[in-house]
């Protein structure tokens, strides 16, 4: 890893970096980060309570490497999403073209923020989102697609893709902080990258999913949440979903996306907000009526809405 002086017409882009317990990994994300093409990258890091040498990791990076910075926490947040608030809150963006977030534990491909940054400017959008590969210990490689055409309510449901993929203007990073500190239930969301999706998206604000995957997203025992391929991840989720805490998740970006939205989204958001508050039969004949907004893919556009019906989500 070395200091470079970029071209000045570069986009600059600062990359919010959440770290526990990931010394295994970091050097190869790191390394794929700074290595981007085409961008001017900067670095900022929250490390949540490591014991495995990985802040002493960051810190020596950052006394070698003027591209990264690492950001003091005062104690454990508790979860990953957590560190991202407080990361998104805390981190100094003022000077950056574009904001992405960064996992510990996954690799980018070189050209990943170059990409984006062309799709945002091309597409005229507030941020992008990627499909990802995943790959396991095995050398197992899956292609995880996220691009399926984007629905009018998907955001209350899923994520747009892992937040690793994300590529964001700093409108979007504003809104998410002003959000984050007027709002406690915002923090309540479980997953930063579905909140993030669901308050630019409840805004108005225009949102691609690139199908070509950006990220090789490594899949191991200590996965926050795993790429959701294969038979156990589905069972879990449905789990989730029998416990009725999906079902939450999607009030909370309701809720949350109903004090940002337009004047456009707004009436449609206040009726899915109204039939998923409300159990009863007719409140929820109606909200299975609208599953084919609710998720891209087909498949589970039929699942929900069978779910929704039959009362178990």
């Amino acid at each position: 890893m070395h200091s470079h002086n970029p071209p000045a017409h570069q986009p600059r882009v600062t990359v919010l970096l959440a770290t526990f317990n990931g010394r295994r990994w970091l050097p190869d994300q790191v390394t794929s980060i700074l290595n981007q093409r085409g961008v001017a990258v900067r670095v900022v890091i929250m490390d949540d309570g490591s014991v495995d040498g990985t802040v002493d990791w960051i810190n020596d990076l950052a006394s070698r490497e003027p591209r990264v910075t690492v950001l003091p926490a005062d104690e454990p947040s508790g979860s990953a999403a957590a560190n991202f608030y407080r990361l998104i809150e805390r981190a100094d963006t003022h000077d950056a073209d574009l904001v992405a977030l960064a996992d510990q534990d996954d690799i980018w491909v070189p050209d990943k923020l170059e990409r984006h940054a062309e799709l945002i400017l091309a597409r005229r959008v507030a941020a992008v989102s990627s499909s990802i590969t995943s790959f396991d210990a095995d050398g197992r490689r899956t292609l995880v697609r996220k691009s399926y055409p984007q629905r009018r309510f998907d955001y209350l449901t899923e994520s747009p893709g892992p937040g690793s993929t994300f590529l964001m203007t700093p409108a979007v990073v504003a809104l998410v902080r002003d959000v984050l500190r007027d709002d406690p239930l915002a923090r309540t969301a479980e997953y930063h990258d579905s909140l993030i999706y669901a308050i630019v998206r409840a805004r108005g604000w225009g949102w691609h999913i690139d199908a070509e995957p950006t990220v090789d997203y490594r899949q191991h025992e200590n996965n926050v949440m795993g790429s959701n391929v294969g038979g156990a991840p589905a069972l879990a989720r449905l789990r989730l979903i029998q416990s009725k805490w999906h079902r939450q998740q999607a009030l909370i970006h309701a809720e949350v996306g109903l004090k940002v939205a337009s004047d456009a989204t707004r009436p449609g958001l206040q009726r899915m907000n109204s039939l998923m508050a409300d159990t009863g039969v007719r409140s929820r004949l109606a909200l299975a009526a609208t599953a084919g907004s609710l998720r891209r893919r087909p498949r589970d556009r039929f699942v929900i809405g069978a779910l929704i019906a039959c009362g178990v989500w």
